[in-house]
């Protein structure tokens, strides 16, 4: 370490005040992500459920009107936008747009919020295809990915100087931001999102993912923790962020090695990782990060 840290220590029982007062998700985006967990589900069960929340409606149609499908002002309705999505896509998108919304409301001071979306779009496509590739749910795994970093909004909206000094002690010390916020902070960013998604009333394997990611355990089954483990560090490694300060964090052997990729694989699904995520890019219209 080049100095020597200040504790910042934050008030947990004021941070979990915090986090009851956030706005729960849409009882609409709970029910689809349920239904998105099923094997079968009726194509008119998802358009009702989709049909009861106006803005996520507008949004459906919005996507499925994109230039990306080639059918600018064509598709009129909800159930029409379904058969152009498909219910992957469309399950995808719908979780991504309505976790947009709950990002925009947690947006702070110090975060550079194009990179962390950036990057928490990419490591919800890589949890998804490494999920599929374990045989695990891969739109919990797609879940887990996306909000893997929410607790960093929470500490940034509410703390936002206390946060600018966890970054800029990570960057100066060449720490990860979890380090650098257990030393400072007392808490890190994934046990903020545990909390945070235990408000928001996700599953137990997405709740987990995310308050393990960088701790994967040391024995058991393959699970969604080592799936969003391995994620965020192929996400970095493939600079989707675009920050001057990206780095690669170290990989756990033993969650790498549950997860059983063989190397030679691995080009071919970087490949696909970045190719899914430049397509929900188009489809999201992700900014790109600005540097001054």
């Amino acid at each position: 370490m080049t100095g020597t840290a200040s504790p910042l220590t934050l008030d947990r029982e004021a941070l979990a005040r915090d986090i009851r007062s956030l706005p729960s998700l849409p009882t609409v985006v709970q029910e689809l992500m349920q239904l998105m967990r099923q094997k079968e589900v009726p194509l008119e069960v998802i358009s009702n459920t989709l049909r009861l929340d106006q803005a996520l409606s507008i949004k459906v149609l919005q996507l499925a009107n994109s230039p990306f499908y080639g059918l600018s002002g064509r598709v009129g309705s909800v159930r029409d936008a379904i058969n152009i999505l498909g219910l992957r896509q469309l399950g995808n998108l719908v979780i991504a747009a309505a976790l947009t919304m709950q990002f925009e409301k947690l947006h702070g001071r110090s975060l550079r919020m194009a990179s962390l979306w950036r990057h928490s779009v990419c490591c919800a496509v890589a949890s998804r295809q490494l999920a599929t590739l374990a045989g695990l749910d891969a739109a919990a795994a797609f879940t887990a990915g996306l909000l893997h970093d929410v607790g960093r909004l929470v500490v940034d909206s509410h703390y936002p100087e206390e946060a600018a000094q966890a970054i800029a002690w990570a960057e100066q010390n060449d720490l990860s931001h979890s380090e650098a916020e257990q030393l400072l902070l007392g808490i890190d960013h994934a046990e903020l999102g545990e909390w945070v998604c235990r408000h928001w009333r996700f599953s137990s394997d997405v709740v987990e993912a995310i308050a393990g990611h960088h701790r994967p355990p040391p024995a058991g089954p393959v699970s969604l923790i080592d799936v969003v483990h391995a994620a965020d560090a192929i996400t970095h490694a493939l600079d989707i962020a675009g920050a001057a300060d990206e780095g690669v964090p170290c990989v756990n052997p033993l969650a790498w090695a549950r997860l059983n990729l063989r190397e030679d694989d691995l080009p071919a699904l970087f490949a696909s990782i970045e190719s899914e995520f430049n397509d929900l890019q188009s489809l999201l219209s992700l900014p790109k990060e600005t540097t001054t």
